[in-house]
């Protein structure tokens, strides 16, 4: 009888006893960024990045450019790459980190928004005070994760576990505890999720949060015109919720096509050709003609937010504390501006005091106006633009028609879209 060898999984393992300073549940954009800010100021943190998936392993440039030589038939990947909208703060942010030199080098600017809604007479052109600046940048998130894992990479204090899920969180006076997948126990002051829209961290920590569906649906691809796109961005409403189109390098245009949720499996799997047909005949020819699309994605559009994002030695960030409708791209950047506030406050704190409630309150009473703001002006503006009844529909012509003759109306919606605020102006909660 040939030898068999028993192995035996241990039903408890842990990470060396190691108390962590913080564990971030989530190793995407969010957390990820999250984890450099952290490093960038004290980089003897002991930080613990987690994510139930596995991590990605990006393709060097000499392997991408051998598969175009060979004729690989996704010779150019970079065409359905998913795409996020930056505005000019969140690129003052990533400017601290020292990452936007590297990434801008592939990021398209946007210097002008063109607004519009299909079937009346109201249209505005949306103009950055300096000409010589931009509202903000479109990035492949590819490229941008590329380069944050390459930052990442350099910090030894920096610990990393991937395919791993969060089974429990376990909160006493001075840590919290974090039961995982594979057995492991990690221990931490502060238990971060950045883990997105169905996240662990705010269920187990009992963070209450609502949730409205809107109904709709966003199918996202990336399309090209016959028209070069000047830099220029679009929105356009229309009774199924709007159409945007961010210019891209080499010029392509990332699609958010907004349709009725129970349309949205149908149009997406339209032929190219006939899809195509059907964003012109909603978009218009304010870009040309509709030439080529990749890859179409469908999401289901819903409004998640946090009454409160922060719990004992908890809190949730970005999409994990609130998930916005896609109009005016603010979700991502709303998010940046989550983790940035919060790797301030953590890294102006005594060590002893991360995670402790004066530590999280702070963080709250610098984040809640920019989060009621943005929602509020998010949701409203698809409430507003969705609604068909002449009661409404009249006014907000007259409203966009008034910002084109007068520029300064438009001023409070450009400043939003810049999204340059004093992110450490405290307010009052009670």
């Amino acid at each position: 009888m040939a030898n068999q060898t028993h192995i035996e999984t241990p039903s408890k393992i842990t990470t060396n006893n190691t108390l962590y300073d913080v564990v971030i549940v989530g190793a995407g954009m969010s957390g990820s960024l999250l984890a450099l800010s952290l490093l960038k100021q004290n980089s003897l943190l002991k930080v613990l990045l987690l994510d139930e998936n596995a991590q990605r392993v990006e393709h060097s440039s000499a392997s991408i450019a051998a598969k175009q030589v060979q004729g690989d038939s996704n010779s150019n990947p970079s065409f359905d790459a998913r795409c996020i909208a930056l505005n000019a703060g969140s690129v003052d942010i990533l400017d601290g980190l020292s990452m936007w030199s590297a990434i801008k080098v592939n990021a398209q600017p946007i210097e002008q928004i063109q607004v519009s809604d299909k079937g009346y007479f109201g249209a505005v052109e949306l103009m950055p005070e300096n000409k010589k600046t931009a509202f903000g940048y479109v990035v492949e998130l590819r490229l941008v994760g590329k380069i944050l894992s390459n930052a990442l990479s350099k910090f030894s204090s920096l610990t990393t576990l991937y395919q791993v899920k969060l089974d429990n969180i376990k909160q006493t006076l001075d840590s919290v505890t974090c039961e995982l997948s594979n057995g492991q126990s990690v221990q931490a002051k502060l238990c971060v999720g950045a883990d997105g829209s169905r996240s662990q961290v705010r269920e187990l920590a009992n963070i209450s949060s609502t949730n409205v569906a809107y109904q709709r649906s966003a199918i996202i691809c990336n399309v090209s015109c016959s028209e070069p796109h000047h830099s220029v961005a679009y929105e356009r409403f229309t009774k199924s919720g709007p159409i945007a189109l961010l210019p891209l390098t080499k010029n392509r245009y990332s699609l958010v096509y907004c349709v009725e949720e129970d349309q949205a499996e149908s149009i997406a799997g339209l032929p190219d050709s006939l899809f195509l047909a059907d964003l012109q005949k909603k978009f218009g020819y304010r870009s040309g003609l509709f030439e080529v699309t990749g890859k179409r994605d469908i999401y289901p559009l819903n409004l998640l937010k946090t009454t409160k994002p922060i719990a004992h030695r908890v809190v949730c960030i970005g999409n994990a504390a609130h998930s916005l409708h896609p109009v005016a791209g603010q979700g991502f950047n709303l998010g940046l501006r989550d983790l940035f506030v919060l790797a301030k406050v953590i890294s102006g704190s005594e060590i002893e005091q991360i995670g402790s409630f004066s530590m999280l309150n702070h963080y709250w009473q610098c984040r809640a106006k920019d989060h009621h703001r943005t929602i509020l002006m998010t949701d409203s503006l698809v409430r507003v633009f969705s609604n068909q009844y002449p009661v409404l529909s009249i006014p907000r012509n007259i409203g966009l028609q008034a910002m084109s003759l007068f520029p300064f109306l438009s001023q409070p919606i450009i400043e939003q879209a810049k999204g340059q605020f004093d992110l450490f102006k405290r307010e009052s909660l009670s």
